[in-house]
């Protein structure tokens, strides 16, 4: 991952797209389709929510992604 900010954003981006808009993932769902992309998921998936391109629910068992 890029130490530049801008350019771990426009990664994020692209990953984002990765998952379908509407659609509520499992948190198992989430690391299968980020495990593709990058070996660390649990690391993309914290910077997809900190860069708010996933949201999850309170209790932390569904994510979606948010509409860009």
């Amino acid at each position: 991952m890029p130490k530049k900010e801008k350019k771990r954003v426009i990664i994020l981006l692209y990953i984002s797209r990765k998952f379908q808009k509407n659609t509520y993932y499992t948190e198992k769902e989430v690391n299968e389709i980020l495990k593709d992309v990058f070996e660390d998921f649990v690391m993309i998936r914290r910077y997809l929510i900190d860069y708010k391109f996933l949201n999850r629910n309170k209790e932390g068992t569904k994510y979606r992604v948010v509409n860009i």
